[in-house]
């Protein structure tokens, strides 16, 4: 699928011998293939922040030495000249919290478009599993659950928690999810943290650039029912065309889906 602005993503062509570096978001990634190993040079600057999403790709551009620079290298009989690039969502649930506190009314329904850091993979035809995965921007760690012993360690970001998409600017280094909340209590919901289950949903780019998974569905019956969650198999319209991109990092098995949504809200 074509893209109608650059994307960062994609099939990368190296020859042998062959270095190419990026910017993203001030973490600096330069990867070289050589005949029998690759190796990836990284490097986090002071630019790094949830709000930086500017990028660029250089050919034949090496990182100047540092002590903050990490060298890994990857050996192999002999080396094929394809990398892929891709972004894939957080290995943990990403807890957001609204800049400013939501409420949905007794008997309302609406639709919050949110979105959650991603991390980069790096991937060779050779093997299965990706020789780099890692946060563009490491997002801080949070403890989300009623108490210190039932919950669950995920990260933290905060969101406006729009309800018109033509608010959330495309940002390249994050994903949307569209949150449907249907409270059909007799009391207002109050929104104060949504817990993602990132780890459970696949990631598809837009034309337009922008990165989508799947919605999720909250449906609240009464004040003291559990709520009903459910991730829907499809996109939103509002994404337009898509292609998938990366697959979810675990399974929707049952016992995984109760943990993660036992504390959705808190």
């Amino acid at each position: 699928m074509e893209y109608r602005q650059p994307v960062w993503w994609g099939m990368q062509d190296f020859s042998t011998g062959k270095t190419r570096t990026w910017d993203m978001a001030g973490l600096m990634l330069e990867v070289s293939r050589q005949a029998q190993e690759w190796q990836f040079r990284l490097e986090r600057t002071g630019a790094q922040s949830e709000d930086n999403h500017n990028w660029q790709q250089r050919d034949d551009v090496t990182l100047a030495p540092s002590p903050t620079t990490s060298l890994s290298r990857f050996v192999f009989r002999q080396t094929l000249p394809r990398l892929r690039l891709l972004p894939r969502l957080a290995d943990r649930s990403v807890v957001v919290r609204p800049v400013s506190p939501l409420f949905v009314p007794a008997g309302q329904e609406t639709t919050f478009y949110v979105s959650t850091p991603l991390w980069l993979a790096a991937w060779v035809d050779e093997v299965d599993d990706p020789l780099l995965d890692l946060p563009v921007v490491i997002p801080r760690d949070t403890w989300f659950g009623p108490g210190p012993v039932r919950g669950q360690l995920g990260y933290a970001t905060r969101v406006n928690g729009v309800t018109n998409l033509d608010q959330l600017l495309p940002r390249p280094f994050r994903a949307v999810t569209p949150v449907h909340v249907r409270n059909g209590a007799s009391t207002a919901l109050p929104i104060e943290r949504i817990n993602i289950p990132a780890p459970f949903l696949p990631l598809y780019g837009a034309e337009s650039g922008r990165l989508w998974t799947p919605d999720l569905t909250i449906t609240r019956h009464g004040p003291h029912q559990p709520l009903q969650v459910q991730i829907e198999t499809g996109i939103s319209p509002l994404a337009g065309h898509v292609e998938a991109l990366s697959p979810a990092r675990r399974g929707s098995d049952e016992h995984a889906l109760i943990r993660v949504f036992d504390t959705f809200f808190d």
